[in-house]
């Protein structure tokens, strides 16, 4: 595997871990370990390795703790790394072990997560045995992987702002990770709570350097942050609902479309509903008998609805169902033009002969599109 690439790399890894019981990956693509409590390690990869990252905090701990924590690992012989850091709000303890892509198979990479695992498991066993006295880490300080220097620890926290300081992003609701530079290669320094207000000071690229009202900077994905004057428009789009994460626009289109088909899609003398036209009318104005349009028109409907409730719905996914549905709509309308017209009708008798539903099918796959939108800017 010495060609794989970073990112393909994390998709194996990712593919690995949906096998593996215990394990899941988190909206922010952070590894979530089952346990009590949840143990979250962040993943990042670059051309010769994947690194396995745990960060916590203990607060109001002190060097004492820092010096066990240190204590606990051993000098030599593997490949775990971890860094105690003091400050005025306790202990920053970060925990690596990382997997060279040359060689990378499952079992090499199952081997070093559940070594890490085990070894923050042995963090939370360690006792306090000294009182050897640590430099507190100034303000301004992160870690720089290739040196034991300590990650600065101070960050920003959903408090109120300092007068003179305007916010213009804030972080999403799954949170985010922060690094010192902005190399994903790095070792995050911290993760940023959920609603925390920040100011873009510098922008690379996807990358965006962040400064909190407590004046702490770090590098984040900048695709991740929400803008603050976009907030509504990003909160609107989804509904917490019993812990479900509901998507209005898809919800109402789904449910229209459903609806569409049982609504009569041809009236008159007689009253016709999907279930009662041939699929192949679309293209053969004399076809009948099943299968019917009604079940393709239902089983859109259930994609859509099922997208509406997802905890990440796939946009583009979302948006073919609305297509789709448009240009199943838009077909029966031309079969009915052509059916009516070449039997001597006019134009105004087709929308005689037509009923409801296609006007609801139609709007649906609007709303389906638009709602493919909304769930990309929540996703």
């Amino acid at each position: 595997m010495a060609d794989i690439t970073p990112q393909k790399a994390l998709e194996k890894v990712a593919d690995w871990l949906t096998g593996e019981s215990g394990f899941t990956i988190d909206e922010s693509g952070a590894v979530v370990v089952d346990g009590n409590p949840p143990l979250e390690l962040g993943l990042s990869a670059d051309d010769g390795r994947i690194v396995i990252t745990h960060v916590t905090t203990e607060e109001g701990a002190g060097a004492a703790r820092a010096d066990a924590v240190i204590a606990a690992f051993p000098d030599r012989g593997t490949t775990m790394h971890a860094v105690a850091a003091v400050d005025r709000a306790g202990v920053l303890i970060t925990v690596t072990n990382h997997v060279y892509v040359d060689g990378l198979s499952r079992q090499t990479f199952m081997t070093a997560l559940n070594e890490l695992v085990a070894a923050v498991d042995t963090i939370g066993q360690t006792t306090v045995t000294e009182t050897r006295v640590h430099e507190p880490v100034t303000t301004g300080a992160a870690e720089n992987p290739k040196t034991d220097t300590a990650p600065e620890t101070t960050t920003p926290t959903a408090t109120a702002p300092t007068t003179g300081w305007n916010p213009t992003h804030r972080v999403p609701s799954a949170g985010m990770r922060a690094w010192a530079e902005p190399d994903p290669s790095q070792q995050p320094v911290t993760r940023l709570e959920p609603g925390v207000e920040l100011v873009v000071a510098e922008q690379r690229g996807d990358w965006a350097r962040v400064v909190g009202s407590n004046d702490w900077t770090g590098w984040i994905d900048a695709r991740q942050l929400q803008e603050i004057g976009a907030a509504s428009a990003t909160t609107s789009a989804t509904v917490n609902l019993g812990g479900i994460e509901l998507r209005p626009l898809p919800l109402i289109g789904a449910a229209a479309l459903l609806l569409a088909a049982f609504l009569p899609w041809v009236s008159g003398f007689t009253s016709v509903n999907s279930l009662d036209v041939a699929l192949s009318f679309l293209w053969d104005l004399n076809a009948a008998g099943s299968p019917y349009l009604g079940w393709v028109i239902i089983g859109i409907a259930v994609i859509a609805l099922a997208l509406a409730v997802m905890k990440k719905p796939n946009p583009s996914l979302l948006r073919l169902m609305g297509l789709l549905a448009i240009a199943i709509t838009a077909a029966f309308l031309v079969q009915m033009y052509r059916g009516i017209t070449d039997s001597g009708g006019t134009f105004g008798d087709v929308f005689d002969f037509l009923g409801i539903a296609p006007w609801v099918s139609l709007g649906a796959g609007v709303v389906l599109i638009a709602g493919s939108k909304k769930s990309t800017l929540s996703g």
